[in-house]
Formats: structure tokens, sequence, C-alpha cells
């Protein structure tokens, strides 16, 4: 900052530190504008699932775990049916817990370069072996 030794020297230097705190501003304001919109909740969910989304693993991992969650509802759906006693329900969520591990397990052994929807009927209806 130069030296000021009369008004006309002061009234550039308060301008030209208007012209500053304006611009800082400016700059403020669009960095707030910024990180406003990347933490409204819907732009961070849509970010964090395009990022999860990337990779081949995670979109396995999913696959697996929604169709073991698929087989032991409907496994609970058959062996209860809609009215059933509560010893019934109860063996119901037990057998329904059950298929959705061991699917969820399988799948997450297999490796996801390898995987066939062949292979997902074969560990669904098919007998372990001992």
């Amino acid at each position: 900052m130069k030296k000021i030794q009369n008004a006309d020297d002061l009234k550039e230097v308060i301008a030209e530190l208007e012209k500053k705190k304006e611009a800082e501003e400016a700059a403020m304001k669009y960095q707030f504008h910024e990180t406003y919109e990347t933490y409204k909740p819907a732009n961070i969910l849509k970010n964090t699932l395009s990022e999860v989304s990337a990779s081949p693993k995670f979109r396995h991992n999913l696959l697996n775990v929604a169709l073991g969650l698929g087989a032991g509802y409907l496994s609970r759906r058959l062996m209860v049916g809609r009215q059933a006693g509560i010893l019934k329900r109860v063996i119901g969520t037990a057998v329904q817990f059950g298929v959705t591990s061991l699917i969820a397990k399988k799948g997450a052994e297999s490796d996801p370069n390898s995987f066939n929807k062949r292979g997902i009927l074969k560990r669904i209806f098919s007998r372990p072996k001992s």
C-alpha cells in the first residue's frame, strides 16, 4: 500500500479497498452458493449413488443382497402364508433369515467377474454339500 499524503490519495486508496471488498464479497457469495448446493440432501444422495454405482463389486454385492432378501421373503411367504399362528410365523422368520444369509454369504464368496444367473438359481434350489 502506498503512503497517503493528501485527500486525493486517500480517496484512491478508499476506492481500491472498496473494489477489493466487493470482489471478495462476490467470491464469498459464489462459494457459499456452491457449498449450499453441494450439501443439499438430494445432491449428497445423488453424488453418493453415482460414486457407489460406478463400482462393479458394489453392484454385484447389492444384487446378491437383494436376491437374498427376495428369496428369504418368498420362502417365508410360501411357508407361512397369510394367516398363521405365532409359532409358524417365528419359524417362517427364522427360515427367511437363514435363506437370506445363505444366499448373501454364497454370493459374497463368488467372484463378481464370473457371475451368472444360472449359478444363483442352482444355489437357491440345490442342497448344500456336506
